[in-house]
């Protein structure tokens, strides 16, 4: 079961084969995002050389499943963020955002952003760092 960060989701768009490995061997599993998470990886088309291909986009991610927020992801994700905070590592909103709803959902966090791999979150949340 992981909760996809959009540094994965982008690394694996680009063909990094580490990530590609990592969700190859986890395609049996639970793979979802939150909406702000494929919100960024749209963005990233928007920034790329030549025409957009959102469809193209849509197509490649078929595997993941992009579920709603709560009021009570977003009160996790505050409760980490002040946690986190509090033990001297600081963490971007929306990166807390994204780390809160993995704890509030009870999934493992997968990322290749290097801001999430802290003692302080590892502690609140199972993460993977690719």
């Amino acid at each position: 079961m992981g909760l996809y960060d959009s540094s994965a989701l982008i690394e694996y768009l680009d063909g990094n084969e580490t990530v590609v490995e990592y969700i190859s061997a986890h395609a049996d599993e639970r793979a979802i995002t939150v909406p702000l998470v494929a919100f960024e990886v749209y963005q990233g088309e928007v920034y790329r050389t030549g025409p957009t291909d959102f469809d193209g986009v849509e197509n490649a991610l078929q595997w993941l499943e992009v579920v709603e927020t709560t009021a009570r992801d977003a009160r996790q994700a505050a409760a980490v963020l002040s946690r986190v905070h509090d033990a001297g590592s600081p963490l971007a909103a929306r990166d807390a955002f994204i780390a809160g709803t993995a704890a509030a959902n009870d999934e493992t966090l997968v990322a290749t952003d290097t801001d999430f791999d802290t003692e302080a979150l590892r502690q609140e949340i199972d993460l993977v760092v690719l």
